[in-house]
Parts: structure tokens; sequence; C-alpha cells
């Protein structure tokens, strides 16, 4: 089986010509199903066109939301969240993987946008953890447009609860032999640079990932693959997890455009 995943679209209409193109490297590659991570676009139009784009691609379609995608305007974020999102995507022919646990054959697949805990905050800042909800302004824009109600770190664990039931379900599932975990924020330290130099982006390292669903994958011994979006930065790395070596990547940005992982999965 062939899985195509990509991420942070952060759809722009100048740029149509280059996406147009982008979704033809994409069908040109036949996928069997595709995958967007999350930061598809805002305002909610500009979400529904990113997915739009991908229209004629004769599979079946996943995704997961960022956090970019929840940012407030016409619409409010939990608003958005609950019910505005999940329907846009199914108008576009996408299936949110934070709903429900998929198995496609022999292939289950988990996904979750896993919000920020801290977790990944760097650890040459001598800074408490009750010090990052104030911090996020000076660094991050979800501090102005993100205004749901629930605090980074409840959030956090919401989500994890849900996606744990989740992997729970495939990893009793007789059926599936191997599961892709796919997540907006990384959720492996390794996965997030380090920036000793760099205050501000030492600042932002806590608001990149959430470690504590990194845990809870590689205690799993189905997971053989992790792919994640959110920091524009891509790279690969192997994980050790219950089950073996975790195949880990991060989807890039380069020229505006974000990179296309694809996987041929057994199964």
């Amino acid at each position: 089986m062939r899985v195509v995943v990509t991420s942070d679209l952060h759809y722009r209409p100048a740029l149509r010509p280059r996406y147009a193109e982008f979704v033809r490297r994409i069908a040109d590659l036949q996928p069997d199903c595709l995958i967007v991570a999350g930061d598809v676009g805002h305002p909610l139009r500009l979400f529904r066109r990113g997915l739009e784009l991908f229209a004629g691609v004769p599979c079946r379609k996943f995704f997961v939301p960022g956090n970019h995608d929840l940012y407030c305007g016409e619409h409010d974020s939990r608003t958005l969240w609950e019910t505005i999102l999940p329907e846009a995507a199914q108008q576009a022919g996408f299936e949110c993987l934070e709903d429900r646990a998929v198995s496609m054959g022999q292939i289950g697949l988990c996904g979750t946008m896993g919000w920020y805990d801290y977790s990944t905050r760097a650890p040459h800042l001598d800074l408490p953890v009750s010090a990052y909800p104030a911090l996020k302004a000076a660094v991050n824009h979800d501090a102005d447009y993100v205004d749901w109600p629930w605090s980074d770190r409840a959030m956090a664990r919401f989500l994890a609860r849900r996606f744990g039931r989740r992997l729970a379900e495939l990893e009793a599932d007789l059926a599936v032999e191997q599961v892709l975990v796919v997540t907006h924020m990384p959720i492996f330290d390794a996965a997030v640079p380090s920036y000793p130099p760099s205050d501000f982006w030492s600042l932002q390292r806590a608001y990149m990932g959430n470690l504590a669903l990194g845990h809870a994958v590689r205690a799993s011994a189905k997971v053989t693959h992790v792919i994640s979006g959110h920091i524009h930065r891509g790279g690969t790395w192997q994980i050790a997890g219950a089950g073996g070596m975790i195949d880990c990547r991060v989807v890039g940005v380069s020229a505006d455009l974000p990179g296309i992982v694809t996987l041929d999965l057994s199964g």
C-alpha cells in the first residue's frame, strides 16, 4: 500500500499554480491513501480551498488539524475544532483521523493534532513549566489567535487520552500488523531542533511538540512509522520502540511548499 503524507500547506491563492503542480506530483505517485497532517490554511475559506486542491487525486484521503487551522476570525477556535473543520474536510472528501482509528488491510492509521504540552521546552532555559503559558505571546501567534477555553496542557492531555484509545483499538485488532501514526506536532525529542544561541527559538521550542504522545507510541508493539509536520524542518530519525525501530519523519517546507513523504507498506 502506498501512503503519501504532506503537511503545512498554508494555502495562499497567489501561489495556486505552484500548489497545482505540487498536487500533480502527488497524483503521479498514485497513492492508495493521502494524509494531510495539518496547517492546511486559514481563515476557513483558505482551509477549504487547500483541501479542494486534492479533489482530483483518486484515493482515500485523511487529515489531522494543525494549530493554524484553528486561528479565530469569523469563527472561534472551539467551533472550528469541534464542528466546522471536520465538516469542511468531509465536504472535500477527507476523513478526520482525530475521530477514528482506520484499518486498511493489515495497515492501521492513527492520527492526532497532538497539542504541545511544554515537554519539548529547551533544557538550558532555567524556567518552570508554569511560566510557559504567559511567555507564549512573546514568540508564538497561537497566543493571539487560538481562543478556545482550554489550557495548552489540558488540551494536550485530552487529545492524548483519545489518541491512546484509538491506538489501543488498533493494537487489539488481530488483522492489523503494523500502524502508521500521523501527528501535526512532533512527538519525539530528537525531531525537535535545539537552538542554544537563540533566546527566541529556545523559548519557541516549548510549543513545538508533545513527548507524552511519543512515550505512548514507543510502547506500542505495532507502530512502525511516525510522520509529523508543524516545525517546517524536515528530517528522518530511527526511534527505539517496543516492536523494534520506528521510522520517524518530519515533513519539511522548502520555497513555500511542503515536502512529500511516500511510504510503500506491505499489506
